[in-house]
């Protein structure tokens, strides 16, 4: 773990910031089998990494009862596996190589395995560093930044309706329910290369929340109330996310993964995500009060 410079001593102290995180899934109510895929990358695993960062992935897979499976595993692992030893101390360019790669790795397995043809996965992968976040993101998967009583949606679909929704061709509460709300124009794995969307840096500021979810529950729980349950402890935010899902049907599998930068001296037990002390899921940073910058062929998921 790495700390950046301490102010100058012409400027307020700045605040010694952790980042906890905290990751849950479920099946859900209708699926047979999980198919979507989170992690997040802990202390020791950070320490050798020349991008370095805390890493932080949310994936759903897509391609019958084997191939969603396997290749929102294999996208994580892989895009987890190459960041960390990507020789770049540059997180844009490591995110991108790293989901570059993990886009090449499912489609050869694809290409390879009969029973596998046609897999693919959306990936939302968010790096915590020096204060600074930046993103890398395929399909329609999301990443939320929730800060005092605003939210944001840092992503952008790569679906078809949501196109549509940008276009002018229909309203944002038409797409809620159109048929081919399923079909995405972007993901990993489904074909040789993939236009990846990368964003950065941004500003942090102590209390920021990220939420990074699978459709499984930004498709059942709104985005104000993404806002309201992300303001609580993140482990019980994290719950009571599964928790709506699930009071709603949770037709798909669901994922969640709540993260915060607090002070490093105001960390409870309440809060904590791992139990183990040196891998519970705390990244040490330093941050300064900035405001954050304005971020501003199609795939079917199958019914599995």
């Amino acid at each position: 773990m790495t700390e950046s410079s301490a102010a100058t001593s012409t400027a307020a102290p700045t605040a010694r910031l952790v980042v906890q995180a905290v990751l849950r899934t479920d099946v859900g109510k209708v699926r047979s089998e999980n198919q979507d895929f989170g992690m997040y990358t802990s202390p020791a695993e950070e320490l050798g990494s020349h991008a370095g960062g805390r890493l932080l992935v949310v994936a759903d897979g897509m391609g019958g009862h084997r191939g969603g499976a396997t290749a929102s595993r294999l996208a994580t692992e892989t895009l987890k596996a190459h960041y960390l030893t990507s020789p770049t101390g540059d997180v844009p360019s490591a995110l991108r190589d790293a989901v570059t790669l993990a886009n090449a790795k499912v489609y050869s397995e694809a290409q390879t395995n009969p029973d596998l043809r046609g897999m693919g996965t959306t990936t939302s992968a968010l790096v915590i560093r020096g204060g600074q976040g930046w993103f890398a993101h395929v399909g329609d998967s999301r990443i939320y930044l929730v800060r005092g009583d605003a939210v944001k949606q840092l992503t952008e679909d790569h679906s078809l309706v949501a196109t549509m929704v940008r276009e002018g061709l229909l309203t944002a509460q038409e797409a809620e329910n159109h048929p081919r709300r399923n079909v995405l124009q972007r993901s990993i794995g489904v074909s040789e290369e993939v236009e990846i969307d990368i964003r950065g840096p941004m500003e942090l500021h102590e209390g920021d929340t990220f939420v990074l979810c699978s459709d499984g529950l930004h498709g059942v729980v709104k985005e104000d109330e993404i806002k309201e349950v992300a303001k609580l402890p993140i482990q019980q935010a994290a719950n009571e996310l599964i928790k709506l899902a699930l009071e709603r049907g949770a037709p798909d599998n669901v994922t969640v993964i709540v993260a915060r930068m607090v002070r490093a001296d105001q960390l409870g037990e309440d809060t904590l995500g791992d139990e183990a002390e040196s891998d519970r899921g705390l990244f040490d940073d330093t941050v300064k009060d900035h405001e954050i910058p304005g971020l501003t062929a199609a795939t079917e998921r199958p019914t599995r």
